[in-house]
């Protein structure tokens, strides 16, 4: 075997011989292509065979049997083994996915390792293996029966075949530094009739050439290039001085990236920035709204009558595919928005027409029962001007071809598997989408002016003396490595599989090779340590090895945000400088009707009060409550208060009887509980069952009791419960003042009055002695008392609080002002709604 060693910053395909008995086999396409474009030059030579590392493998292990595709083998090996997952308390094929990674990776890697002995396990990992084995043993049956085979158990020393090779004189091995102990293997066979070259990127000395693996990665001790490097503090100053830089630089400088394929700067910055990658079926109108109805399929309760959570329902419904598609109006948003302030938590068919449209047609796709209902539904969908879009132009040849792979999954089940690997619709939705996953469509773009972040590793491709390399701290180099194979980095390394250091060497030397191959650099790197994101080690050898020129900021994170709320500051006054004057046409018809609410808010923050009360101003947008909201069990307490009181008020009346029984107070508090499905979360069903409905009856019994005992000897002249206020004007002038409530509970007798107020939660202090008032014209007319249900206390209200004179002479003083005033405490600001209109400072 030989070794050919090219120094860092030469090239890797120069003096390549253009010689059809050579086959040369490169580490990526990008490489391949980058020679294929060369001998492309001379066109009266004949070709010699290029090929990637991947292509390679393909010709050389070779199978008569049937491939399973990555999706197949996860659904055979579910499909199969069901039984066996349901042991290990997976219940779903969705669920299994996790498991079956592992299990496929690890028999890769022990092909891969030419791993023939008994790994020595610690006890912890025994139970792990012995799962994989035990499944493996069953699940082999079925491949042999079936005559399949997984696609990444065909790389397998059983299935070598070179014989191809055969008629080549010479392959030559372009960039791979790593390789397996299979692919040594292989390397040692072909030896046996051809000559076998490794070209690589490094020093001499640096490569294991027995091993055939990288020993140590080092930096050159000469010094042949420039580096200059920047350190900013977030991404937002990352993308503005790299802007600010590139208007500096000629059209020749690139930028690299170790997660140019992820970034988001061309989403942000469309006019400065392309697309790292290849444009995906994912980002496609079509896709987008296929996830969202496949999202809210797999939320159906079917506890709850297949009812979606509203808060999921409100979350799909606000993408814009979905928007554009059912033509969502403000007036359906709003049907949402208040269905989630009067506290549901569920969305099932409504009175909403759009609304029930798009619960209708989430429950008819999960009632699909083949991959060919989808077909036809998706040509449906394809036929709408919403989802045809120009600027991908193999979008649906992609798509049927995708489609086409997925409906051999069907075929290779048959209608009765597929019914018992996917339980609805939803799932096999759910299928599709993974085949249709990050696969790759062609986008025309305008990319005139705009900047192209590039993969790291292409540098070594692309021509250019300078390079800027973005994102190199800590967060991005090293890459993440997530370990599936249970196995500790000592077995690993002992037994032939690739291990944490081995990897580690090539993503250094990876690094290396694109920066030494420019003669000018410049670096850019986040280090925030709030954000945890610090100097990568990678960076840090160079800062110790070379000499650096060390970049000053020219952009700040906090001047861009300056600029952005100077400019917001112009849009917004920053405080409520100009008096909002009182005027009577803010009064309908020169009335007033004040609750207790109201008037706490009145004196309080007239300006509060006058958004809510008069202007009726309330947020477009609501949230939804966690669990079960305090608003929600108020109203449900009281309403089976009322309907009990309604039940008992004439024999109480009659003969002063108070007895009510258990049965009957639990049939109401369930019944109520059943009439609110839609705002009960479901997890919450026992809790709510189990343990509030016998709380709220044993004190509702303890509630009846307690009155009985205060009432039994008097004569009870009347007992009503929601008791409503009067309609005659409590203050008169150029606008009458009406007092308004529903008093909970009022019993009167031939000497007294008593208001009783029925609390889940807090209470404003002034709230009885306003009923009061109220009702009787004078706080001291009426015995208050609270009974707080939760509880189970009845608490009399000892002190007054409001009196008729302080709150006739509150409104008097309100009517006088011509302006609307501030809360004059910050504490009145706090859980405001209204402090962004305010904007009140103190």
């Amino acid at each position: 075997m030989k070794f050919e060693y090219i120094n860092y910053g030469g090239s890797l395909i120069q003096g390549l011989k253009k010689d059809p008995s050579i086959v040369y086999v490169f580490s990526d396409y990008p490489l391949k292509n980058s020679q294929r474009k060369e001998s492309k030059r001379n066109i009266f030579e004949p070709d010699p065979l290029y090929l990637t590392i991947d292509e390679f493998k393909s010709r050389i292990f070779k199978t008569d049997k049937v491939i399973l595709s990555e999706a197949k083998r996860f659904v055979s090996l579910y499909n199969f083994m069901r039984d066996e997952f349901l042991d290990l308390q997976i219940k779903s094929y969705f669920e299994s996915i996790e498991f079956s990674d592992k299990f496929f990776k690890y028999y890769t890697e022990l092909n891969r390792a030419l791993c023939n002995k008994k790994i020595e396990l610690e006890k912890w990992q025994e139970k792990y293996f012995e799962i994989f084995d035990r499944f493996k043993e069953k699940y082999q049956t079925y491949l042999d029966e079936k005559n399949y085979i997984p696609k990444d158990w065909v790389e397998d020393i059983k299935y070598l075949d070179l014989s191809e090779f055969k008629k080549y004189k010479k392959i030559v091995f372009v960039d791979i530094v790593n390789f397996t102990p299979l692919d040594k293997y292989v390397l040692q066979e072909l030896e046996k009739f051809i000559e076998v070259t490794v070209r690589i990127q490094v020093e001499k000395e640096t490569f294991d050439e027995e091993n055939l693996e990288l020993k140590e990665v080092y930096l050159p001790r000469e010094q042949k290039i420039e580096v200059s490097m920047l350190e900013v503090q977030d991404e937002l100053e990352l993308v503005g001085n790299l802007l600010d830089i590139m208007k500096m630089k000629n059209q020749m400088t690139n930028i690299f990236s170790p997660e140019a394929d992820t970034n988001e700067y061309s989403k942000i910055f469309p006019n400065n920035f392309m697309r790292g990658s290849f444009s995906t079926i994912n980002d496609t109108k079509f896709f987008k709204f296929l996830t969202a109805q496949s999202d809210l399929v797999s939320v159906l309760e079917s506890r709850v009558d297949n009812m979606i959570p509203i808060s999921k329902f409100l979350e799909c419904i606000n993408i814009l595919e979905m928007r554009e598609y059912y033509n969502v109006s403000r007036e359906d948003m709003e049907y949402i928005y208040d269905r989630i302030e009067n506290d549901y938590k569920y969305i099932g068919d409504e009175e909403n027409e759009t609304i029930s449209k798009i619960y209708n047609d989430v429950l008819e796709i999960s009632k699909i029962e083949t991959i060919d209902y989808f077909i036809d539904y998706f040509n449906k969908l394809l036929s709408l001007e919403i989802f045809f879009e120009k600027i991908y132009t193999d979008f649906y040849d992609k798509l049927q071809e995708y489609m086409g792979y997925a409906k051999t999954t069907e075929i290779m089940l048959q209608e009765k598997e597929l019914k018992k690997c996917f339980k609805n619709g939803g799932d096999i939705l759910k299928f599709l989408l993974q085949y249709f996953n990050n696969v790759e469509i062609i986008k025309n773009e305008n990319s005139e002016g705009k900047y192209l972040i590039k993969p790291l590793e292409n540098c070594k491709v692309i021509p250019s003396r300078e390079s800027i390399f973005i994102n190199t701290s800590s967060r991005y180099l090293p890459k993440a490595k997530r370990d599936y194979l249970y196995l500790t980095e000592k077995q690993k390394k002992e037994n032939g599989f690739s291990y944490y250091e081995k990897e580690r060497r090539e993503e250094r030397y990876r690094f290396y090779q694109a920066l030494l191959k420019n003669r000018y650099n410049t670096l850019i790197y986040i280090k925030n340590e709030n954000n945890g994101e610090a100097v990568s080690p990678l960076l840090s050898e160079i800062m110790n090895r070379y000499k650096i020129s060390k970049l000053e900021k020219s952009i700040y994170s906090e001047n861009i945000l300056e600029k952005l709320l100077e400019f917001k500051s112009t849009q917004i006054p920053t405080g409520n400088e100009t008096p909002l004057p009182k005027l009577k046409s803010d009064f309908l018809n020169g009335e007033l009707n004040l609750g207790a609410y109201d008037f706490n808010a009145l004196v309080t923050c007239e300006y509060q009060f006058y958004l809510s009360k008069l202007f009726k101003l309330s947020s477009f947008e609501k949230k939804e409550s966690l669990g079960i909201s305090m608003k929600f069990l108020g109203i449900y307490v009281h309403d089976v208060f009322e309907k009990i009181t309604d039940r008992m008020w004439k024999k109480i009346l009659n003969i002063s009887d108070y007895s009510i029984s258990q049965e009957e107070v639990e049939e109401l508090l369930k019944r109520s509980f059943y009439y609110n499905r839609k705002k009960i979360p479901i997890y919450l069903d026992n809790y709510f069952l189990q343990i509030l409905i016998p709380r709220f009856t044993r004190n509702i019994l303890k509630f009846y009791k307690e009155i009985e005992k205060l009432y039994i000897e008097k004569k009870v002249k009347r007992i009503e419960s929601e008791k409503n206020s009067k309609k005659e004007p409590f203050l008169k002038g150029s606008v009458e003042v009406t007092l308004n409530g529903r008093v909970d509970l009022v019993i009167e007798t031939i000497t007294e009055n008593h208001i009783i107020d029925f609390k889940t939660g807090s209470k404003i202090d002034n709230q009885l002695d306003f009923y009061t008032i109220m009702l009787y014209g004078d706080e001291t007319k009426a015995f208050k008392s609270v009974y707080n249900a939760f509880e189970g206390s009845l608490e009399n209200q000892d002190k007054t609080r409001l009196t008729k004179e302080i709150l006739k002479e509150a409104l008097i003083n309100f009517f006088k002002t011509d302006t609307y005033s501030l809360s004059e405490k910050k504490s009145g600001c706090i859980y405001c709604e209204y402090e962004n209109i305010c904007r009140r400072e103190f």
